[in-house]
């Protein structure tokens, strides 16, 4: 009687760990995200920060990505230089329009909010600030990368 209990004991203990472990690994890649945080200024054309942005950019292996919402994530216009402050997201080969726009009549700064919804083979995925209607993709001074990830 024993060995039969220690047998049904250690059949359920190893079945509950394989069916956990099995668990575990098919739903940790639609879990499993990279995030990566950063910050970045970009000069006014008049001296002095312009603009600064903070951005923790996480995304999964199937390409879907997001700003963390647990984070403070954030563009700020510093100066009243007459240019404002513009947030763009790089994803899937191509620029976002501004996902927030901040001018120093605004206290505190604007918040970023996004997520791609969708998954993409393009995992690359960039959070840019920019001074004015200036936009990544012009090459200008006038734009920074605030943090990236793959």
């Amino acid at each position: 009687m024993t060995n039969r209990l220690i047998r049904r004991a250690t059949v359920f203990v190893v079945a509950a760990v394989l069916g956990g472990g099995v668990a575990v690994a098919a739903a940790s890649p639609a879990q499993a995200a990279g995030c990566y945080y950063g910050t970045a200024s970009v000069a006014s054309p008049s001296g002095g920060t312009g603009a600064t942005a903070a951005a923790r950019l996480c995304i999964n292996s199937y390409g879907v990505a997001w700003l963390d919402t647990n984070t403070n994530n954030y563009i700020k216009d510093q100066k009243a230089d007459g240019y404002a402050a513009r947030a763009y997201i790089y994803w899937s080969q191509q620029y976002t329009n501004a996902i927030a726009v901040d001018d120093t009549s605004t206290a505190g700064g604007a918040s970023l909010h996004w997520e791609s919804n969708a998954g993409t083979q393009y995992r690359w995925t960039e959070v840019w600030v920019c001074l004015g209607y200036a936009r990544p993709q012009d090459n200008t001074n006038r734009c920074a990368v605030v943090v990236y990830g793959t």
